[in-house]
């Protein structure tokens, strides 16, 4: 039986397999719903849309979520997905695409 705590005897922690580097903070699970938050997480890991554009999705639905002060579920994100991918430049009026909340966290 073999059992991996992804971590070395000397106390040097190695990377999952699956090379999975990011975590959603606090205000972006606030404003996705579970199943928003399981297609980012999908996205992430399957590399399917660009890092990038996964990024600015997830901006643009937490700025839409507090413009309408509920959740974004996992329809609209796909829609943000797809308008972003057919124009980078898209960004719902409004909100500028500014910095909302502090950095997400990305793990090494």
């Amino acid at each position: 039986m073999s059992t991996n705590n992804h971590s070395s005897r000397h106390g040097r922690r190695t990377l999952p397999p699956c090379g999975f580097k990011r975590v959603l903070h606090d205000l972006e699970r606030r404003y996705l719903a579970p199943d928003a938050q399981a297609a980012v997480y999908h996205y992430l890991i399957t590399e399917e849309i660009p890092f990038e554009v996964t990024e600015r999705a997830i901006l643009e639905a937490v700025s839409l979520a507090r413009l309408k002060n509920s959740t974004v579920d996992a329809p609209l994100l796909a829609c943000l997905v797809d308008a972003l991918l057919d124009d980078c430049s898209f960004e719902i009026p409004g909100t500028a695409s500014e910095r909302l909340y502090p950095a997400s966290c990305t793990l090494c």
